[in-house]
């Protein structure tokens, strides 16, 4: 797998149900969504940020240069849902359309603003 970068526009903030929990709802290009939990003090996220997304097998070498970076797994095969749910230690990232990741490997996904 090469490693995949996405492009997304924070559109809304909306309060999760966990205390101090907030998601975060994007666009990607003209018909792609990214939601994505953002806990507390992880990340700072505001509507209309634009982001990128990374995503790959491999762990980034320049680590440093993104605001979070975690590592997880497929939550359900993609079909299931018609998109891609990953977990990060509990920390959600829903892609639509999917990515056409795999399940049982561990993907790192990394963030920073553009």
């Amino acid at each position: 797998m090469s490693t995949i970068i996405i492009k997304a526009v924070v559109e809304n903030l909306k309060p999760g149900n966990i205390e101090g929990q907030k998601i975060a709802y994007c666009r990607i290009g003209e018909e792609g969504e990214l939601v994505f939990d953002v806990l507390r003090d992880l990340i700072n996220i505001n509507p209309s940020d634009e982001i990128e997304v990374v995503i790959s097998e491999n762990k980034p070498e320049n680590i440093d240069q993104y605001e979070f970076c975690g590592h997880g797994y497929l939550v359900t095969p993609e079909s299931k849902f018609n998109k891609t749910i990953l977990s990060l230690w509990g920390i959600i990232f829903k892609f639509k359309p999917p990515l056409k990741l795999q399940l049982d490997k561990k993907y790192y996904l990394c963030l920073k603003h553009t």
